[in-house]
């Protein structure tokens, strides 16, 4: 098998693709800048389309006064990408993620999900300067879950300043929509696409509509405006799973060797439907008066049904009887026929298995602003705004089973993609008679978060001719609340085979489960090698119909399944006990931001200075209530200690108050009108995850020893109390008194804006980062019962400084000297380069003792931090077509330190995907387009580490195939 080594091939031609491109952008912009001969005829060239979009976004990033990135629709619906998280991947140094959960390695987003800026996940989300949050957290921004149709732009900001709302250490993201004072015309426009995918093979219909406009009235000028939007996708993913490698010293004399524990194979189709809808009053009733209501509401339906099989004889497995393996020149499993053991004539148990999960969330975000500019010097702003968000998740999984074990399966490894030959009798895998309902599995949440925000904003203009433009102050006023309330998966048995019959005795089965025949499985390119029957589709997407049918069975047949009761705070079904996590937080923010600017003298020439100076100030208290857990034993213990360990339960709560001072610096010398240097220096904070600020404490007894020799009491006590006997208590628990993680951050940039769409840009960045929020043990005194003991408890604490730094470059151009139609070509172009030390990670769950052991490895580089990313994109924009191909790729990175169900490190590895576009104006209201998205069927891999030999490498885990997707797209303006 071929080690997975860095590709320093890719990592070459990453950097060169920018290199290049940045070294030809002074040449190619200097012919754009000549100065034209007097006998020259210079022709105007009409900006639209994608050419106004970039010169708009270009405009936002010359002129701010901070480190911004920012992609414009200049059309209705036109941001570049189907969905913003898509968008995001196209700025520099932003990257972002393809699996549906940081966790979940075998499941793809076949539109991306979370979003890294600068390598790190700790991104706010905003909606005009507010904040914005999805429920799973009540934290941060799901950016996939908005309708991307309802944005004017998205901005992304690297190094704040004081007037920024706190919270987006790694950086902020700012989406914007529409008001009507935007443009001084009535707007009627529309947005319709068809988009298919070549796996699914499925059209599906989405659409926006905007209606804007403004009028003179008795009361002062008004404008309305609304944006609504349906976008409707279906897609399919197919993957190969070969399972960790073991480390063997059992099946090669005198060596040691590397074995998969098994294979597996899944198709997994997504259906999503997003609906939004964005709202505007605005009123301006004379030329001191300016106010505005905003409602925008986004909604977002997701649900995947999956149909996998599995064979996984695990770690003792080996060569069927008369085989053997081969192996590569380090030891590693190339292909054989596997059995469940050395020599023998069974492959083992099987896992067959259809799923289903839906999840739906909605945002509402209400707003109010009023604007007031008494005189030229004052200018006041008052802001209120509530946001309500909720999401809900049902997962329910049916597993198949067969009542005897495979024959033995060969496994080949040698090729691009694993090939698997089974060896069953096909009469037998189709044989309903051949299997039993071994289980089922289920999983629940229901989340909702809400919060008011207030803010009142000065500004004080000063005269003309000194250092100082303006002061800008203010004060804002949160209160958060979010409830979490989450249930573990539950899986238990149902009709096992050794108390239940199989399948086709099953009166209640009868007619709901079936042969699933896996068609066109990677586009044709792997002959899968059996059928098998698996559950039907309508048992597990209708949990409340068909939840009360398994429940049933299970009880009836010997299994130990349960229905989910509802109960979150108290459901203890196979699975082990669900929870709810309440949490409030208020926070106080004030700040004061000086603007400045003056000409210096440089060289003897006088070149123009300008910037903001200032300080944020906020006060965070957060609170929250949780439980406190004291696990019964077994009998047989010492009468305090099974007093103190008596089941006993009781409320518990938590929380701190605490205080950043958070200074800030934008600098920025005009070397030459077009040409910037820029410092910023500024310190951040991002508050803890909700989850680990939850004060759950579950205290359980471990092993005795003896008093007097240190010596492990008996398992078994007969007759009683065994005497002498000291018991040790551990527990795993959240950490309300948790500090946010900090960081002091620079940057140094110099920009070269040649045209109005033409930019040469390099940007340096540093952040030292300190409190990072790990796992780690302290010994805590509990009294229960009145007992005393002390416990060992597990859980988040802030500890540990690391560094982050690197540099971007970016280079824009639209080829203008060029003669003829040569003229529309441009290219986009950026690299980021990203390095970190000292860097640390964080168990997603405080309380699975198996996240927190491997979040301590620090071997283990930041999840989600890919060292090197690029962006290239072909250009062409010219009269009435305006076309793009766009190539986007990152580097492997860290994806989990613990992957769910295996337990161990996984990496995304490289990855770069092209999508395409173009369009064609027919007229203002007619603009025909067709898009296309992974064009060259990029393959996602995911690799995983050797159990418990982290340090020993990585091997190939999943290999998954996704939809080409195509789009048809129809736009127009009246």
């Amino acid at each position: 098998m071929q080690r997975l080594d860095s590709s320093h091939r890719k990592l070459m031609l990453a950097g060169a693709s920018a290199l290049v491109f940045c070294a030809l952008a002074p040449v190619a912009a200097l012919a754009q800048t000549a100065p034209a001969k007097s006998d020259d005829v210079v022709e105007e060239v009409v900006v639209t389309g994608q050419r106004a979009s970039i010169q708009s976004s270009q405009k936002i990033k010359q002129n701010a006064e901070q480190l911004v990135d920012s992609i414009t629709a200049t059309d209705i619906g036109a941001l570049p990408d189907r969905s913003v998280t898509e968008a995001l991947q196209r700025v520099t140094g932003v990257t972002i993620g393809r699996t549906s959960d940081g966790r979940d390695a075998d499941r793809l987003s076949v539109e991306g999900s979370g979003v890294q800026v600068r390598g790190l996940s700790w991104v706010r989300g905003e909606l005009n300067g507010r904040d914005n949050f999805s429920a799973k957290s009540g934290r941060t921004l799901s950016f996939e879950d908005v309708p991307p149709e309802l944005m004017a732009g998205v901005d992304v900001y690297k190094n704040p300043s004081a007037d920024i709302v706190e919270g987006g250490l790694g950086g902020t993201v700012n989406l914007r929509t529409r008001l009507p004072f935007d443009s001084n015309k009535r707007i009627l426009a529309y947005s319709l696409d068809a988009s298919y995918g070549d796996l699914a093979k499925k059209w599906k219909p989405s659409g926006s509509l905007l209606y804007s406009d403004r009028w003179d009235t008795g009361i002062g000028e008004v404008g309305f405006l609304v944006d609504v939007s349906d976008s409707k996708l279906k897609s399919r993913t197919d993957t190969i799973s070969v399972d960790p490698y073991f480390a063997r010293t059992d099946l090669v004399p005198g060596k040691t060797v590397y074995v998969p524990g098994g294979f597996g194979y899944r198709s997994l189709s997504f259906d999503r439907e997003r609906k939004g809808i964005a709202a505007a009053l605005q009123w301006r009733p004379n030329d001191k008066w300016d106010a505005s209501l905003q409602f925008l509401r986004s909604s977002a339906l997701a649900a995947s049904t999956e149909h996998a099989v599995g064979f996984n004889p695990g770690s003792t497995n080996g060569p069927a009887a008369g085989t053997s393996f081969t192996y590569d020149d380090t030891g590693h499993f190339l292909k054989g026929t596997l059995a469940g053991s050395p020599g023998g004539t069974s492959l083992g148990s099987s896992t067959i298995d259809t799923r289903y999960a839906e999840r739906s969330s909605v945002t509402s975000d209400y707003a109010l602003n009023v604007k007031y500019n008494p005189n030229d010097k004052w200018s006041f702003s008052g802001d209120i705004q509530y946001v309500y968000a909720k999401t809900k998740t049902v997962d329910f999984t049916l597993f198949n089973a067969l009542s005897g074990d495979a024959s033995p399966a060969t496994l080949d490894v040698t090729g691009s993609t694993p090939v698997i030959t089974m060896n069953n009798d096909k009469a037998y895998t189709s044989n309903p008679a051949s299997y039993y309902l071994m289980a089922a599995m289920d999983h629940h949440d229901r989340n909702e978060a809400r919060e008011w925000a207030e803010r009142l904003d000065g500004a004080y203009t000063f005269d003309d001719g000194g250092w100082l433009r303006s002061f800008r102050f203010g004060v804002r006023n949160t209160f958060r609340e979010s409830t979490t309330r989450e249930t573990n998966y539950n899986w238990a048995g149902v009709a096992p085979s050794w108390s239940a019959p199989s399948i086709d005795k099953l009166p209640e089965y009868q007619g709901h489960y079936g042969l699933y025949t896996f068609d066109n499985f990677f586009r044709g390119d792997v002959q899968l090698p059996a059928t098998f029957v698996m559950p039907g589709e309508e048992l597990v997407q209708n949990y409340g119909k068909w939840a009360p049918v398994i429940a049933q069975m299970s009880a009836k047949y010997g299994g130990w399944w349960g229905q989910f009761n509802q109960n979150y705070d108290g459901f203890t079904g196979g699975g082990g006990n669900g929870g709810i996590n309440r949490q409030k937080e208020k926070t106080l923010a004030a700040y004061g931001l000086l603007r400045f600017g003056h000409d210096v003298s440089i060289g003897g020439e006088e070149r123009e200075l300008d910037g903001n100076i200032g300080l944020r100030v906020v006060q965070t208290d957060s609170q929250s209530k949780g439980l406190l857990l004291f696990n019964p034993t077994a009998a047989g213990m010492p009468a305090d200690d099974a007093k103190f360990s008596n089941g006993a339960r009781s409320d518990l709560t938590g929380g701190r108050k605490y205080t950043n001072i958070l200074p800030s610096l934008n600098a920025r010398l005009k070397v030459q009108p077009d040409l910037f240097v820029r410092f910023a220096a500024a310190k951040s904070i991002v508050r803890p995850d909700l989850v680990q600020l939850e004060p759950i404490f579950s205290v359980s007894q471990t092993t005795g020893y003896q008093a007097s020799s240190g010596v492990p009491c008996s398992s078994s006590i007969p007759g009683g109390v065994q005497a002498n006997c000291v018991y040790k208590y551990t527990a795993t628990a959240g950490n309300p008194n948790l500090k946010p993680v900090r960081s002091t951050q620079f940057d140094v940039s110099l920009e070269w804006y040649f045209a109005p769409t033409g930019s040469l840009t390099a940007a340096l960045f540093h952040k030292d980062i300190y409190n990072f929020v790990t796992n780690g043990t302290s010994i805590q005194q509990f009294t229960n019962n009145g007992v005393t003991r002390n416990v060992e408890v597990l859980q988040p604490y802030n500890g540990g400084h690391g560094k982050v730094q690197g540099f971007e470059l970016a280079y824009t151009q639209y080829y203008d000297m060029l003669p003829g139609a040569l003229k529309g070509f441009g290219v986009q172009a950026n690299f980021t380069y990203i390095d970190s030390s000292g860097a640390r990670n964080a168990a997603v769950n405080p309380y699975d003792t198996t996240q927190i052991s491997n979040a301590k490895l620090e071997s283990l580089p930041l999840e989600g931090m890919s060292k090197t990313s690029y962006n290239v994109a072909a250009l062409y924009d010219l009269g009435k077509i305006s076309a793009r191909v766009a190539y986007n790729w990152r580097e492997r990175y860290l994806l989990t330190t613990t992957a769910a169900n295996i337990n161990i490190p996984a990496w995304a590895d490289d990855y770069g995907q092209m999508d395409a576009s173009i369009f064609y104006t027919v007229s203002d209201s007619l603009k025909i387009g067709f898009q296309a998205v992974n064009l060259l069927n990029t393959r996602t891999k995911i690799l995983v580490s050797y159990p418990g030999k982290p340090e020993e490498g990585l091997t190939e885990h999943n290999f998954t195939d996704a939809d080409r997707r195509y789009s048809v797209v129809l736009r127009g303006t009246f």
